[in-house]
């Protein structure tokens, strides 16, 4: 087949890359190349030529590039492709130490401002007044880098993998070698291991007699934050908790050690040189070791992560691999000549790009008056007035383009923004502050974390602290680690005032007697599926009560022959039952299902789901529902994970084979029945182990107020929201957008939280571009297992070429304009001082920021507007002339 009939819409320089099935291959491409279709069309290509779409990997810098590529394969390849990994390396991370069971099942992730509240509670310090202030902020920093370091040394990890060498400085060094000296042991990585273990034993190696006090400082210093390093370890370890980086060093570590982990054969990874060296040597690792395909993008004219690790080194390392494998992708489908002209000629003169190498435009349009020129302006203030003057005459002038002020700081973004909002023009800004972290919006989707998973400790605490239970997350880290050790959670003092989950069900256990029941269904969809088998047996006190039900019930809804990889013992099962006519009518068996269990309790393990099922089954088929016949339901999952945190998984298989207990996990409803059975004694142990000291906790005089408060600040939301989880909606509003919206309209009418402008921004987004899944039932519960991960790693600049952003001017700094793109652009400050930054120390730092100057121009696809400002006041009041920064030296002559 020719690749022309395949991809007419691929030039010559796309089809090599689409058509590669085989290697290590590198393809180096400027903007507006065409980089993510060909991520597409080469999905579309390997899958139609056998690849199968687990044996894929699609990797991306941003979670925001990583939808823009599904979005992207969606409409390329259609269909499902839910088994194909898309996402950034910390994405894939998290996916595979959770879903492999690597890590316990209770473990949360923490991000930066969590982190620092856990320092701040060890050095008894004000965790608010830490995040105010950004030199102690960056102490804090320093400490977390440290104990990645440490982490590192200790586990044998190359230097070059390293995410934080420069947390052990110069003078770290120094202390530990006078340690080393004073304690008469060697110098080396081993020695640094020892000491941070036993910082406080060496305190006194900084008070010695006759000891030079730089010297001292510096060994008080380092010692301090080995024990700080030392505490945010074991505080990680003890409550399951792991930070952004943690996911990449125990990923490498479980890959590097262990051979039976998944490796795939078909990867590509985009952005590689905003790539660490610790990233690259995960994604090595992934890689099948038998002829496999490997493709990395990049563009070194675009490296300016720096700050994150990445090094330009990467892509020279890569094009010693790919030797023999490099593509150039040498035609632009964006930009017109004239811009691509004023792009490679700068390229060429300041990045020292080939010439041959660059693009050459599809585009031959000529520019018009004003589409490149410079606005040289007197003062700052007035370049202000002027960016805002021509923002104001490029919106009114062109109502169907979008223009972006790129600036580098996020300083000057906040005044420009101000100064656009006294001229009335209405716009986005993205700088600063994230919307997403900020401490309101953490609170309502910490509500949703909590209703998409119970054991989310770390949502606990931020509601708990943002309902005002709690003055501070640290109190409420405490108290819910409390909770953990007696089989607690938050939800008990929300849900069984005076009581709690498992001193219910031990009650019914011993008292009322329980149902334990099971289905087999023909899917996942409680609200569509049908049950094919239900299950139960009458339990009472530890004796089976009466005999088994087990019933086989007809559908006119396919079975599949397989789950999964696994077959499907149903499949064969139900044709027998078909073929000797001994199936039930659904009407029929859900009756007799009804008066077997009476008003009787219920048990499943997992049991939201098959209660929910059958729910909705019986409103299908009966007209009647669970909640009619007001049985209460246990779920031995919850159960066992309250009982038995810390487990690495809670599948009823894992239990049989963790705690020795009867029977099999055979996925036959009567067989899981017997195997629940076997669990629900022991929990019934456990729980009794648990009951006097889980009384007297919720007794305590001590424990009540904060009881009370959280009761009171958020009992009432919270049980209306987790009724709402299975209620499907009859209108056109998402129900996650609902919950979202209600949720903000009660916290803020209790002032719990306050007035948040750009919630909108949220709910349009949610609305028109993320929960847009047909197959996803529009209920709560099913979009929080969907969504609740792509939500809470929302940032702003996922709003920017977005449908639901309507807004058309956008002020942003050059690292959040990265991967956008917008018809005019306006640099602002383009000064010499400022391109290149006045204060930096190395040639590489003039270097990085010549590369931001690109990628701030190279957002442009129509106008390119470069202004400046010809004298700027300092604080001290001197006013000093500028220049127009020397890196227009090379593009001066095409601008106006």
């Amino acid at each position: 087949m020719e690749a022309n009939s395949y991809t007419p819409s691929l030039d010559k320089y796309q089809i090599p890359v689409v058509e590669s099935s085989q290697g290590h291959h590198l393809v180096l491409a400027s903007p507006g190349c065409g980089k993510t279709h060909i991520l597409a069309e080469r999905i579309k290509y390997a899958r139609e030529r056998g690849v199968k779409y687990e044996d894929m990997l699609c990797l991306t810098f941003t979670n925001r590039a990583a939808r823009e590529m599904t979005n992207r394969i969606q409409k390329v390849v259609g269909g499902d492709f839910s088994e194909l990994m898309v996402g950034n390396v910390h994405r894939f991370c998290s996916k595979f130490l959770f879903e492999q069971g690597r890590i316990p099942a209770d473990s949360a992730i923490i991000d930066d401002e969590e982190a620092v509240s856990i320092i701040a509670d060890y050095r008894n310090e004000d965790e608010e007044g830490v995040t105010k202030d950004f030199n102690r902020y960056k102490g804090y920093q320093t400490i977390i880098f440290f104990q990645h370091f440490i982490y590192q040394m200790e586990h044998g990890h190359p230097w070059k993998y390293y995410l934080h060498p420069e947390s052990f400085t110069d003078d770290d060094r120094e202390a530990v070698k006078h340690i080393c000296a004073s304690q008469k042991i060697e110098y080396d990585k081993q020695a640094v291991v020892n000491i941070y273990h036993h910082a406080q034993e060496y305190m006194d190696e900084a008070n010695a007699p006759g000891l030079d006090g730089k010297l001292a400082d510096r060994i008080r210093v380092l010692l301090w934050k080995m024990y700080y390093a030392g505490c945010y370890a074991r505080y990680k370890e003890e409550n399951h908790l792991f930070d952004f980086e943690d996911l990449l060093l125990y990923t490498y570590d479980i890959y590097s050690s262990d051979p039976t982990c998944k490796r795939y054969p078909w990867i590509q990874v985009d952005e590689v040189q905003d790539l660490n060296s610790m990233q690259l040597a995960i994604i090595d690792l992934l890689t099948a070791e038998d002829h496999p395909m490997v493709m990395y993008l990049g563009d070194e004219q675009q490296a300016i992560f720096s700050f994150m690790g990445a090094k330009t080194e990467t892509l020279t390392l890569l094009k010693m691999r790919c030797k023999g494998n490099i593509h150039h992708l040498q035609r632009n489908h964006r930009s017109p000549k004239y811009l691509l002209d004023v792009f490679n000629s700068y390229a060429e003169r300041q990045l020292q790009i080939d010439r041959d190498l660059l693009p050459v435009s599809d585009n031959d349009a000529k520019a018009s008056p004003g589409d490149l020129r410079i606005i040289h302006s007197s003062t700052m203030e007035t370049e202000r007035r002027d960016v805002t003057e021509e923002a104001l005459r490029l919106y009114e002038q062109n109502k169907d383009e979008r223009t972006a002020v790129i600036v580098s700081a996020n300083s000057d973004a906040d005044r420009i923004s101000d100064t656009m909002t006294q001229a009335g023009l209405t716009h986005f800004k993205v700088s600063g502050r994230d919307l997403f972290d900020t401490p309101d919006i953490k609170l309502l989707l910490a509500h949703l974390s909590v209703l998409a998973n119970e054991h989310n400790s770390i949502a606990w605490t931020r509601i708990m602290k943002g309902v005002h239970a709690f003055p501070s997350h640290a109190l409420a880290r405490r108290f819910n680690w409390k909770l953990k050790q007696l089989a607690l959670s938050p939800s008990d003092f929300l849900l069984y005032p005076g009581s709690c989950y498992t001193a219910e069900f031990l009650q019914a256990y011993n008292e009322a007697g329980i149902v334990v029941f099971d289905t087999e269904t023909t899917g996942l969809d409680v609200f569509s599926d049908d049950i094919i088998e239900i299950a139960a047996i009458r339990i009472k006190g530890g004796e089976i009560i009466g005999d088994p039900l087990d019933l086989y019930i007809e559908t006119d809804k396919p079975i599949l022959p397989k789950l999964g990889d696994k077959e499907n013992p149903m499949y064969s099962i139900y044709h027998a039952k078909m073929a000797a006519d001994r199936l039930l009518a659904p009407a029929d068996a859900l009756q007799r299902f009804l008066a077997y269990i009476g008003t009787r309790p219920v048990l499943g393990h997992n049991a939201s789901y098959d209660y929910n099922i059958i729910d909705n089954c019986l409103k299908r088929y009966c007209n009647d529902t669970m909640q009619t016949h007001g049985n209460r339901c246990f779920d031995s999952l919850k159960l066992i994970r309250l009982l038995a945190p810390g487990l690495h998984s809670y599948k009823l298989e894992s239990l049989l084979e963790t705690f020795r207990l009867k029977g099999v996990n055979s996925h036959r409803a009567i067989d899981d029945v017997r195997a629940t059975i076997s669990l629900v004694h022991l929990c019934a142990r456990k729980a009794s182990e648990k009951q006097a000291k889980q009384t007297a906790f919720l007794r305590h005089p001590k424990v009540r107020p904060f009881a009370d408060a959280l009761r009171r600040n958020y009992g009432e939301w919270y049980q209306e929201a987790v009724g709402r989880l299975y209620r499907r909606s009859n209108n056109h509003e998402p129900a996650l957008a609902k919950e979202l919206s209600s949720t903000y309209d009660c916290f803020h009418s209790d002032g719990l939280i306050n007035e948040i402008p750009r919630l909108s921004y949220i709910l349009r987004y949610l609305r028109i571009d993320m929960l847009t899944d047909r197959n996803v039932p529009n209920a709560l519960a099913p979009q929080l297992s969907q969504y609740i991960m792509d939500i809470n790693t929302l940032k702003e600049a996922d709003f920017c070429n977005s449908r639901s952003i309507l807004e058309r001017v956008y002020v942003t700094t050059v690292h959040k304009a990265k991967g956008l793109e917008f018809d005019n652009v306006i640099l602002f400050d383009a000064a010499d001082g400022r391109y290149p930054n006045v204060y930096n120390k190395t040639r590489q730092q003039d270097e990085e920021d010549a590369r931001k100057f690109y990628v701030a121009m190279s957002r442009a696809k129509r106008r390119l507007i470069i202004a400046y400002a010809m004298q700027m006041t300092d604080r001290y009041g001197r006013v000093h002339d500028r220049e127009l920064t020397p890196l227009m030296d090379a593009i001066q002559k095409w601008f106006e």
